[in-house]
Order: C-alpha cells, then sequence, then structure tokens
C-alpha cells in the first residue's frame, strides 16, 4: 500500500497564479493539492486537515484571519507559509508575522517548491535562500522612486509598526500605547505610506526586516 498523500493547499487570488503553482505540486504524486481565493476557504478546509500545509499569497482576502488562526492555535499542526515576490532583507533580520512558518517567492521553481512543502509538513520553517544570503537591501538603478524605508518613521510609528509585528489588533496596539483605536488606524495609514506597503501582513513582514513590495 502506497504511503499517505501529503494536503496541500495554494490561496491566491489571482487564478493563473493559483493555478500554475497548484499544478506544478500535482504533477507530483505525493501531493494532494487543493487551491482557494480566500482565506474562509483555507481555514474550512485546513481545519479538516492536520497535519497539512497552506501555501498562502500576502495579499491573500482574509489572509489577517489565516495568519490568527494558526497564532491562536485554531489550526493544530497547520503549516502556513507566505508566497509573495522574491524579497531581499538584512540576515540578522530575518523573522516572520505570528501565525506564519515560512516564506515562498511565487516564482520558485518546482523542484524547490516541492522541498519547501516537506520541510514544512516537517514542522520547520523555510525562507528563499536569498534571504540568508544577502547583506542588505538594494534598489534597481533604473528606479528613481524613493525606496521604501527611506522617509523616517516617527517615534509612534515605529511603536505601532513593531506592535503590528507581534500580530496585534488596532484594539490591542491602542489599549498598549495609550491611544484610540481610531488613532492609531491613522499611525498605521502613514506606515503604510512610509514603508511601502498595503496590509498588516506585509507590515508585519517590514517590521521583521522583510522588505516586500505593495503589488
Amino acid at each position: 500500500m502506497g504511503e499517505a498523500m501529503l494536503d496541500v493547499t495554494v490561496a491566491h487570488h489571482h487564478p493563473l497564479i493559483r493555478r500554475g503553482i497548484a499544478q506544478s505540486l500535482m504533477d507530483n504524486e505525493e501531493f494532494d493539492v487543493a487551491s482557494h481565493s480566500d482565506a474562509d476557504g483555507v481555514l474550512a478546509w485546513a481545519r479538516t486537515r492536520p497535519g497539512s500545509v497552506a501555501l498562502a499569497a500576502t495579499s491573500l482576502p482574509g489572509i489577517e484571519r489565516l495568519l490568527g488562526a494558526g497564532r491562536n492555535g485554531a489550526l493544530p499542526h497547520v503549516s502556513v507559509a507566505l508566497l509573495g515576490a522574491t524579497a531581499l532583507t538584512h540576515p540578522s533580520a530575518v523573522a516572520l508575522p505570528p501565525g506564519a512558518s515560512g516564506y515562498l517567492p511565487e516564482d520558485a521553481d518546482t523542484r524547490a517548491l516541492r522541498h519547501a512543502v516537506h520541510t514544512l509538513a516537517s514542522g520547520a520553517a523555510v525562507l528563499p535562500a536569498s534571504w540568508i544570503q544577502h547583506t542588505g537591501v538594494t534598489v534597481s538603478r533604473g528606479d528613481t522612486r524613493e525606496a521604501p524605508g527611506t522617509v523616517p518613521l516617527s517615534l509612534r510609528e515605529r511603536e505601532v509598526l513593531a506592535l503590528l509585528g507581534e500580530g496585534l489588533t488596532n484594539q490591542q496596539i491602542g489599549r498598549r500605547i495609550g491611544l484610540s483605536a481610531c488613532t492609531v488606524k491613522s499611525y498605521i495609514s502613514a506606515v503604510y505610506a512610509k514603508c511601502g506597503v498595503d496590509n498588516r501582513v506585509r507590515a508585519a513582514l517590514f517590521a521583521h526586516g522583510i522588505e516586500v513590495s505593495a503589488a
């Protein structure tokens, strides 16, 4: 009798990317592959599949809920890795938002993708080699725009960004530093603009030294 297949889901809002990554895994008979376009589908799928792996885009609708479920123990023995653009970071600052077990470039080749899924299923974290090998962030010579992070954050904005990196909600951040949720929301908008991100997950990655540009 053959070995049981490993349950994997690919969750991405873009159908072509979703199908492409799912197909590259389906070509290997080790995996039973599903796909979803939002976090609710992943949550329903994962709750009945302990030991499974979810590959979810950083821009997936509801990604904060998915990571929150992993952070709060609602998805026991399910590893969630984030999918996004290839990113560079300082190796000493490599970390992940709470609830995430790894980060994979969307254009990872099939062999690397299969290896990463097995690594995640074993309970280990995965990171692109470039994150570990690179010694600093660079900007393309042809890009004359201001690079993310070059506009300094105020002390309060840095506090808010650090708490975003811990996975806290606006209400929790407000209680921690004595601000209303509405004021926290305004600070978060400023943080997004200065860091060049467009959602909480990307802001949390940035807080840990991982630069992921907004789409």
